[in-house]
């Protein structure tokens, strides 16, 4: 028989909100740890509880601040690539400002 299906909603209660929470970061952890060994690949958990307290996880090569540092560099430089190969493929003048 299987189990209830739980409706989603927010826990009003302050501390089963915080003991749900951390029962299932727990698990959250678990299922992040064995996607990164299965899959090798890097992986990076960024949470805050409800009393507003930092967890982190990271896989099992990298810590979550090379990991996170790493796709940042990675976001910005895809950004600012396109923007500029949009900018002058578009055929748009710039202009330099005298100051």
């Amino acid at each position: 028989m299987g189990r209830v299906k739980l409706q989603i909603k927010r826990i009003e209660n302050n501390t089963n909100r915080q003991v749900t929470f951390s029962k299932r970061r727990n698990g959250l952890i678990k299922k992040a740890y064995e996607l990164s060994v299965l899959c090798d690949i890097d992986i990076a958990l960024i949470m805050f509880s409800p009393s507003g307290r930092l967890s982190h996880f990271s896989g099992r090569r990298r810590s979550s601040i090379l990991i996170t540092s790493k796709y940042t560099y990675q976001f910005i430089n895809t950004f600012v690539l396109s923007f500029f190969l949009s900018f002058f493929l578009s055929g748009s003048k710039m202009c330099l400002l005298d100051t």
